[in-house]
This record gives C-alpha cells, structure tokens and sequence, in this order.
C-alpha cells in the first residue's frame, strides 16, 4: 500500500474495539477515536485528548464490533492551526468529534509525515 506523494511499503495493525454500550454513537469512517474502556472507543472528544486510532468504519449503534487502526499511516481532518512535519511532532484530538490538532504543548502522538492543507488533512504514522 502507497500513500503520500512518493509512496513505499506501509503495514498497518487493525484490532478489532467496539462501541460504548449506551448513549449516541456516530463514528465515521476515517475519524479519530479515542480508547474509553476495555477495547471501547469513541470519536466524542474534548481538545487535547490522546487519540488512540482510526476508526475504519462507519458506527451508529451501541456495542458494535469497529475495526480500528492502531499503527500505520491514519490520514486525519483537522482543526486550527495546520500540525508541523518535522519528524517529531503528532497529534491530540480536538473539541470537534473525529477530528485532531497541533497541541498546544509537546509531541501529541505519532508522528506527522504529510500536511495537506488545502484539504484540511494530515498524514500521521501511528
């Protein structure tokens, strides 16, 4: 599998979560999702919480199986200030749903290999 502008080998680990067991889900496929409990995630997020993957599914009801990507390339929207390549910087989850930003202080997680602002994406080796 190829991304970005040149492409080359990326593997990518997929584990199997779920949904909360109550309450509203709308997880769509390519957000951020954030670990809640026990193989739990969820895309409801306040600014600064620590992603834990990518959702690779579409989910709207309570307690469904939704495959995650944990490793590998997650190409995420995001909010504010465009995120940095300098092979240190990552992510944090921002206040809307499904969507990361820059943090405000240290590294976020993984590591940011593609800004696309024109789209509003970035490419982040998880």
């Amino acid at each position: 599998m190829a991304f970005g502008d040149v492409g080359g080998a990326v593997t990518a680990l997929v584990i199997t979560c779920r949904t909360k067991a109550s309450g509203t889900v709308a997880i769509s496929k390519g957000d951020a999702v954030k670990l809640t409990g026990a193989y739990t995630v969820d895309n409801a997020t306040d600014a600064e919480d620590v992603i834990f993957g990518q959702a690779l599914a579409d989910a709207a009801d309570n307690g469904l199986a939704l495959p995650v990507k944990v490793r590998g390339i997650g190409i995420f929207a995001y909010d504010g200030t465009a995120p940095v390549v300098d092979g240190v910087s990552g992510v944090l989850a921002s206040a809307t749903d499904g969507k990361v930003k820059a943090p405000a202080a240290g590294n976020g997680v993984g590591i940011n290999v593609k800004v696309d602002s024109a789209a509003g994406k970035v490419h982040v080796l998880l």
